[in-house]
């Protein structure tokens, strides 16, 4: 009987860690009202779109024999085609998913708005808002009660101005809908054992040096100078400053048993073209997070991956690996740069592409129970409807007590 008691106690001390699932996605902010301004002043047909895309491939040094067209759309009434968006697609997709597989939650990934944020006007806003960050997740949103979408901010967001940053802190903040955010920016929620930390990377990168990105022929960094310099309203003022000091402490006295940090930009990724923002921010969250975290989740390149580092670099040793999810295919597609994923691989020992595929829709799915998180990447067929697809599954293990 004593046995039979102690059994019962160890079962029911393990199920009081509850299993917590959400969807993350990025860059989902694009719609066919709000296109960028010299698309509206310079239309293109069809064969004229295909050149366009070919001549760019070339130029940023992707291999030729690689070269896909993404999808397009055709403006009603007109011969005038533009990039089609997945926002829609990837929205149905991950309902689906959820409904046969429970949510809990979702992550938004920042550049929630295309291709300037918010304008600051508070009509023109309220429209837009209702367009690009209501009505596509709608059916998401229902799935159960009180689902939340807990959204960070990316480089588009605060494209035109603060005023525009903070028109779509001020929805967020309002709880009305599902879409969610907490000012300044960045901050923190729990769900069951697992704390999440949001991190505004635009006011990251704004505050430290950042060189220009270009790359060599065969797929390697070019050498550049020149310095990447942000708009006047994106430096930061003394309480985005509090931004660093803020995250490590949080996750440096966090009870939580899982630690999660989420922002736009990328640590790791292959798509070429922002590696030195990357670089940037490695700098500054890789040795909090190598200490105190579990995962870390952007978008920003438009495709999907799954690498790791080994944190050898931060730690003197190599331990459990920091796992980073690159979930940034919520509206856009582009390719992953294979020639330079290999180069990051041959000229950084700490890093390992672990999975990537580029020219799709997606998102990923996340689940966490015991000592286990589950990574699952998933696209949406190009045909828009909606349908999820699952291509990649990985495992890795808590890690967060080490020191």
């Amino acid at each position: 009987m004593l046995k039979l008691l102690a059994l019962l106690f160890v079962l029911c001390s393990l199920s009081t860690f509850a299993k917590v699932s959400f969807v993350a996605f990025g860059d989902g902010g694009y719609h066919y009202d709000y296109l960028k301004q010299k698309i509206v002043d310079n239309p293109i047909n069809k064969e004229e779109f295909i050149l366009e895309e070919y001549e760019s491939w070339l130029s940023k040094n992707f291999p030729e024999n690689e070269f896909k067209v993404q999808p397009m759309y055709t403006l009603p009434g007109t011969e005038h085609v533009v990039e089609a968006s997945g926002a829609q697609p990837v929205a149905d997709a991950m309902t689906e998913y959820c409904q046969t597989n429970g949510c809990d939650f979702a992550v938004m990934l920042g550049d929630n708005i295309y291709p300037n944020g918010a304008s600051g006007d508070i009509e023109e806003d309220r429209i837009r808002f209702q367009k690009v960050l209501v009505d596509p997740y709608l059916k998401l949103a229902q799935i159960q009660q009180d689902f939340k979408m807990y959204a960070a901010l990316g480089n588009h967001d605060w494209k035109t101005s603060r005023i525009g940053r903070d028109r779509q802190l001020e929805f967020g903040s309002q709880m009305t809908t599902a879409f969610t955010m907490k000012a300044p920016g960045y901050y923190s929620f729990t769900k069951g054992d697992v704390e999440f930390f949001v991190i505004d990377t635009n006011l990251l990168l704004a505050g430290t040096v950042v060189k220009e990105n270009e790359l060599n022929p065969d797929g390697s960094e070019k050498k550049v100078c020149e310095n990447d310099e942000p708009e006047q309203w994106e430096l930061p003022n003394n309480e985005d400053k509090t931004q660093l000091d803020w995250l490590e402490s949080s996750l440096k006295t966090s009870s939580a048993k899982w630690k999660i940090v989420y922002g736009h930009h990328t640590l790791w990724s292959a798509g070429g073209s922002k590696y030195e923002q990357a670089r940037s921010l490695r700098q500054l969250l890789m040795p909090m997070m190598c200490k105190y975290s579990d995962l870390y989740i952007a978008g920003h390149e438009h495709e999907l991956e799954i690498n790791i580092d080994t944190c050898a670099k931060e730690l003197g040793t190599a331990s459990k690996p920091l796992p980073f999810v690159v979930s940034g295919a919520a509206a856009w597609q582009r390719s992953v740069h294979h020639p330079f994923q290999s180069y990051q691989e041959l000229n950084y020992p700490q890093y390992k592409a672990l999975w990537s595929k580029g020219m799709v829709w997606g998102f990923s799915y996340i689940t966490i129970e015991g000592d286990k998180l589950e990574v699952q990447m998933l696209t949406t067929p190009n045909d828009g409807q909606g349908i999820p697809v699952l291509e990649k599954r990985m495992s890795f293990s808590h890690r967060s007590q080490l020191r």
